[in-house]
């Protein structure tokens, strides 16, 4: 059995970790399991992710470069696959017009959300993009593996049929950092050894709802004078969020990282893991926080609450709600007893819940059902 998997641009983020990781079914399953990667130039690529894979790259100029259709039809002509496996909008517009006139091609998708704007002039593509993506659902795709019950419950909600849809929950793989990490990454960040320090690693885009973090951290900072805030990551709200801290007093207080390629030795110098996000599905990063056994305070959005349980793992706020984030840190800030119980059950749950392992197992149990092999 011969399964293609296609996937338009390779950005920094969940997606692209989620496409290293399903290749590995080959070792669990008789399957040839391949990539199509298309790369318009200029895009961030994440090249860890890429270099892992058994891909053929396609580079193109534009996205209005429609050379790619030919280029793509045949790949897919020479590779012959029995299933398409498409990740994204862009994946599958590339599935439907690549595997177009052959019908012994299962076309199968993958629903990780739906697409946000990162730029208030793209907003007006996000109905065009989502619409596409349920439509493709309902009427081109034999079966969706969705990475959160609250995707499959959104996609039945559009009127894709619950009977093609599975959950799987990302997983991710262990890591044991170095010992030195914690010191040398809280230096490299200009960090006392007594500083608490709270972070998040998320791209900087609007719907991660990094302004209600930072507002929140200038409510409490002047009650907590050893309280840091780390924010890993870039995007298209940087220069927004610093002048934001700028503006509250608080920038001498809050460290932007940048984008990191050591995220998991970096989580091992924070104390705290927050996500204030305004729209999740099931979020990597807080898988990451998970198995480095922070204790973590999160909205209630999307799959978050399927990865962390309020009282559990961690405390659970709504979203866009400073007020809310602000009691939330508070209350970790003021009780070491409590960040040690909820690091400790946010381990515990990731080695049972959420391993690599344990997601491919399922994913290759799903291929094996929908490819019929």
């Amino acid at each position: 059995m011969i399964v293609l998997s296609i996937h338009w641009g390779f950005s920094l983020g969940g997606v692209a970790k989620y496409a290293a990781t399903i290749e590995r079914v080959r070792g669990l399953i008789p399957l040839q399991l391949r990539s199509l990667c298309l790369l318009p130039q200029g895009r961030v690529v994440d090249q860890d992710s890429l270099a892992v894979l058994h891909a053929t790259v396609l580079p193109i100029r534009t996205t209005m470069d429609f050379s790619w259709i030919s280029r793509v039809r045949k790949v897919i002509g020479d590779e012959v696959p029995d299933c398409v496996l498409s990740h994204g909008f862009n994946g599958h517009l590339v599935s439907l017009v690549g595997c177009s006139g052959n019908k012994k091609i299962r076309r199968l998708a993958t629903y990780h959300g739906s697409y946000h704007a990162t730029t208030a002039g793209r907003k007006f593509v996000e109905p065009i993009y989502n619409g596409f993506t349920h439509w493709y659902m309902r009427h081109k795709a034999t079966a969706v593996l969705c990475v959160a019950q609250y995707c499959a419950d959104f996609l039945v909600a559009q009127g894709v049929s619950a009977e093609k849809i599975t959950v799987v929950h990302n997983g991710i793989p262990d890591f044991s950092p170095s010992p030195a990490a914690r010191v040398s990454i809280r230096a490299e960040w200009g960090l006392a050894p007594e500083d608490v320090v709270i972070g998040v690693a998320s791209r900087l885009d609007p719907v991660k709802g990094l302004e209600y973090l930072l507002e929140a951290f200038a409510r409490i900072a002047p009650d907590y004078p050893s309280a840091k805030l780390v924010l890993m990551g870039d995007g298209t709200v940087r220069p927004a969020l610093e002048a934001q801290a700028k503006a509250a007093g608080v920038h001498k207080r809050v460290v932007f990282a940048g984008m990191r390629s050591d995220v998991p030795q970096c989580l091992t110098a924070l104390d705290i893991f927050a996500l204030p996000s305004l729209a999740e599905y099931h979020s990597i990063g807080l898988l990451e926080a998970m198995r480095a056994g922070l204790p973590i305070v999160a909205t209630d959005v999307g799959g978050n609450t399927e990865s962390v349980r309020d009282g559990q793992e961690g405390l659970i706020v709504r979203s866009a709600d400073a007020v809310g984030l602000a009691a939330a840190l508070g209350r970790m800030l003021s009780d070491d007893t409590l960040r040690t119980q909820l690091g400790t059950a946010a381990r515990e749950r990731f080695n049972s819940e959420f391993t690599e392992e344990a997601m491919l197992a399922k994913t290759a149990q799903w291929l094996q059902r929908v490819c019929g092999s």
